[in-house]
Formats: C-alpha cells, structure tokens, sequence
C-alpha cells in the first residue's frame, strides 16, 4: 500500500518535459472553408470513427491493445469500469450528433451490462463509470420521457453506487491509498467530484431521485477545493500544499471548468455566470499549459503537472459553460474551443489525448464531438 501511495507522489511531483502545440489545420480546401462546414465535417468523421470502432455487442473498447505503460489498473474490474464509462460518452455523443443505429446498441449495452465493481481497496475506477453511465442513462429519460421507466432503474442503480463509495467525508475519488476502507478513506478529488455532479444534476433534472445528503456533501466539499484566485486544487488531501504546480492555475485550468459547471448548475456557492467567464478568460490565456500536456506517455509529467486526460474533459465542460452563459460572451471561447479540437482531429477520424489500452480513442472522440456540437452554435462563419 505504502509502495502504491509513493507511486502517485512521484507521478504528481514528475518533472516536466517541452512544450508541443497542436498541429495547425490542414491546408487546402479544408483549411479555408467556414468554421461551421468544417465543425461539420469534423464532426461527421468522428462519427463515421465511433460506428466503426464499436464492438459487435455494442460496446466501445476491449482492453485487449496495450503499449507496456498505462495507468495503474487490475483486471477485471479496471477494464470494466473503462468499458463503461467510455461506452456512456459515446452513447451521449451519438445522441447528440443524431446517430441513431451505434447509438441505440450503446445505449442497450448500457442498460443490460454496463456496470463496473471496486477493483480492490485501492483501486475505484467504477466511479467513472457510474457517474458517465448516470450522465448517458438520465439524459436519454430526459429525451424519451414515455420510455424512461428501464432507464430511471438502470440510472438508479449507479446513483446507489456513487452513493455507497462517496469518501467519508462526501464527494468521490477513484483512488484510496490511504486506508483502503469500504467507504474511501481518501479525500475526493474536485474533478471527480465535479463530474459525478453534473452527472447527478442530469438525473435530478430527468425527475430521479437523489440522496440529498449526498449531493450536499459533494458541493460542500467541492467549494472547499476552490482557491481565492478561482482555481481548484487536485484533492482534498492536497489541501496542505495550495503551492504545488498541479493546484496552481496553470496546472488546475482542465479542472476548474467541470468544477464551475457543477457548483453554477447547483446553484451553490455563489459560483455563477462571472465566475464561468473569468475561468474560461483564464482557459483562454493559458491554454498551452493544457496543450503541452496532451498525448504525453505519463500522467502529471507536463509543465505545473498537466495530466494528458485533461485534455478533452476539460475541454467538453468548458463548451458546458459556453452554452450557459449564451450571448455575445460565448462566441469568443466558441470560436477558440472549436479550432483547438478541429486542429488536434487525427486522420481517422478519431480524438485522443492519453494512450490507454483501445479505450482513448472512443472517449476522446466523444468528448470532442459534443464539445464541437456546442461551439458550433456560436461560431460565426468569417473564415478560419
């Protein structure tokens, strides 16, 4: 346990390596056309990569593709919980983009299997899949309101999950190196937290009930994470280093959005519409920060600690709060957020950002479609 726990500093305290930016877009045609006709074809290749890399039982990612240096996992559990949560963002994106065939197998995978256990007493990657699951589950009751009696149930069952492995003080990790106890002895992390609270806010809005007590205790200690100069740190257990490169605002901008996004639509804290705009000007600003750390072989090696899976996460809670605050305010971040992802697309099709067995592509992908999706709204057609 011990060695595990020495094994998470080192990653948090790895040194930094150079700076990469994203390629520019491609020339030619595609590189003068209007923003929208690109942010279209973009998106339609990223489809046309999540149809073709669906699995026969609908299901995205199988574990079975491997590079000798992902992240600290066990088997089965690890896998299932990837499964899952990556198979929920596609079913999402799909949705969103108005595919209605991988969508619908997703969507039925989703509901018949996708469930995920602790791995062991260190080791909780399921909350990802129930807090993606939760997401994909409420948002398709919110949608087919007449069918939504097998969706609530399947969406209830990851709701009693989150509830079971919130830490003792609230809030989620996917990590307890401290204790390994049944209800995680580790202090939450704010974008773990942040996530499963949009995700719960999807199922309150869908009309499914909520563990109160829950919710309150992950805003609480969601707020406690957040810094005067509106960053959020890493977890709570780091809250004795405010200092350190990960929990200043360099290394904490693919956080603060999804942590906004949650506290604003919760209505808690006093977080709100301006305090979206400073962190999406600050998003803007130092954005290369971000970038520097995408596609790097370890997590937290980049500059102020960037993890790679920041990337688009980040990214997709950012297009979150540009759909809230609308107006003149969101055309700008729009038009940024939709020419970082249209120049990071791969030439399948597909979006990644941290190698991870065969389930990168699939959630990166998706992540970048809805993030398109919701840029697209306000980006003008002048032009590249």
């Amino acid at each position: 346990m011990r060695s595990a726990s020495l094994m998470l500093l080192t990653l948090l305290l790895a040194g930094c390596a150079s700076r990469r930016s994203a390629a520019p877009p491609a020339a030619g045609t595609a590189a003068t056309m209007p923003i929208t006709a690109r942010i279209d074809s973009a998106v339609a290749r990223g489809v046309a990569f999540l149809r073709q890399s669906q699995q026969a039982e609908g299901f995205w990612g199988t574990g079975r593709v491997t590079r000798g240096f992902e992240v600290l996992s066990q088997v089965p559990g690890s896998h299932d919980a990837f499964r899952t949560a990556t198979t929920a963002l596609c079913v999402m994106a799909l949705a969103e983009a108005g595919e209605r065939e991988a969508h619908a197998r997703g969507l039925e995978w989703l509901m018949q299997q996708g469930d995920a256990r602790r791995d062991n007493a260190y080791l909780l990657y399921n909350i990802w899949a129930h807090l993606y699951a939760l997401q994909a589950l409420s948002a398709e009751a919110r949608r087919s309101p007449a069918d939504a009696a097998p969706l609530v149930r399947a969406a209830q069952r990851h709701i009693d999950r989150l509830n079971r492995y919130q830490t003792y003080v609230g809030g989620w990790n996917y990590y307890d190196f401290v204790a390994g106890t049944q209800q995680p002895s580790m202090e939450p992390t704010s974008f773990g937290t942040a996530a499963a609270l949009v995700a719960l806010h999807e199922a309150h809005a869908a009309g499914i009930e909520l563990p109160r007590p829950m919710v309150e205790r992950a805003l609480r200690r969601l707020l406690e994470q957040r810094l005067p100069n509106g960053s959020y740190i890493y977890s709570g257990n780091l809250k004795y280093f405010p200092r350190m490169p990960a929990n200043m605002p360099r290394g904490s901008i693919g956080r603060n959005q999804a942590c906004n996004l949650a506290l604003w639509l919760w209505g808690f804290g006093g977080i709100g519409r301006q305090q979206a705009i400073d962190g999406l000007e600050e998003f803007a600003r130092e954005h290369h920060f971000i970038e520097i750390g995408r596609k790097r072989q370890y997590p937290h090696e980049a500059w102020y600690q960037t993890a790679p899976y920041y990337y688009y996460f980040g990214h997709y809670y950012a297009a979150r709060l540009i759909e809230m605050i609308g107006g003149p305010e969101a055309r700008r971040y729009a038009q940024l957020l939709a020419e970082w992802i249209l120049a990071a697309q791969d030439p399948d099709g597909s979006w990644w950002d941290f190698a991870m067995w065969d389930y990168h592509q699939p959630y990166g992908t998706a992540f970048a479609i809805m993030t398109l999706l919701r840029c697209r709204e306000y980006c003008a057609d002048t032009g590249p």
